[in-house]
């Protein structure tokens, strides 16, 4: 039996936030392939919210990666006073000069949250061609206030010509640090075209409503309908980002329908 359909059904429904049905498609995946790290990566991403049932699989994790990773972070969320697994990245970052550092400081970075960017700074500093760690440096350099840096490392991926989606992500991010508000909504735009997920849905959403609801203070109600209409129909009309643009929507209709000189409802 072919492992890869399984695993690929598990990635999706994991992107998707289906964790329930993700874990069935990557335990099965995982049972044709037991040795494939891609299969145990996916199981352990449905089993997130389970710390103690990803610290079931620690014996099958003998380097870095994602698996490495999500070990960690059970160990964190249970507060384990042993943490191998965060010692083990601690370790590889330190004493590694080559990928196995970069990817060790990737982690880190994440675990760490605010205070990570030592990290990830050296990863960049490893694997300078790696356009995830850059776009992760970008990130928390915006997250830390330092947008100028941020936007200089952004000149440095758009040399590259990569134009995946953590480009398109991450051109949001610097183009909303730099009050670019059209910027980042066309930049959202094509992460969502990209990849149509939960996520990306309320990012677009969000920054849609918000943008519209600021031209609509500033007295372009016209101009703001259409940023309200495709915020209302992206993911699910029962979205937070589609109710507050609906309810915005109503009012206008009501507004323009009942004055003077405003003609039609919108």
């Amino acid at each position: 039996m072919n492992w890869w359909p399984f695993y690929r059904a598990a990635w999706c429904y994991n992107l998707l936030d289906l964790s329930d049905s993700a874990r069935v498609y990557a335990r099965t995946a995982l049972a044709i392939h037991p040795a494939s790290e891609r299969c145990l990566s996916e199981l352990l991403k449905s089993l997130s919210d389970q710390p103690e049932a990803v610290l079931e699989y620690s014996y099958m994790v003998s380097g870095g990666g994602a698996c490495r990773y999500r070990l960690a972070r059970a160990e964190m969320d249970l507060g384990i006073p042993d943490k191998l697994s965060l010692n083990w990245l601690e370790n590889a970052f330190v004493s590694q000069i080559d990928s196995v550092a970069a990817d060790a400081g990737c982690w880190l970075s994440i675990l760490h949250g605010d205070s990570g960017l030592e990290y990830i700074e050296r990863s960049v500093e490893l694997m300078p061609e790696e356009e995830f760690y850059r776009s992760l440096l970008i990130g928390k350099l915006i997250d830390a206030g330092m947008v100028e840096r941020a936007s200089l490392h952004f000149e440095i991926l758009k040399e590259t010509g990569y134009s995946g989606f953590s480009f398109w992500r991450t051109a949001s991010q610097v183009h909303e640090s730099l009050g670019d508000s059209q910027g980042a909504i066309e930049a959202s735009r094509r992460a969502y075209e990209l990849r149509r997920i939960p996520s990306t849905a309320a990012d677009l959403g969000w920054k849609l409503y918000f943008y519209g609801r600021d031209l609509m203070r500033n007295g372009d109600m016209m101009v703001s309908v259409p940023y309200f209409r495709e915020s209302s129909t992206l993911w699910s009309g029962d979205s937070l980002w589609a109710v507050k643009s609906d309810s915005l929507l109503d009012l206008m209709n009501e507004f323009t329908s009942t004055s003077e000189g405003y003609g039609k409802p919108i």
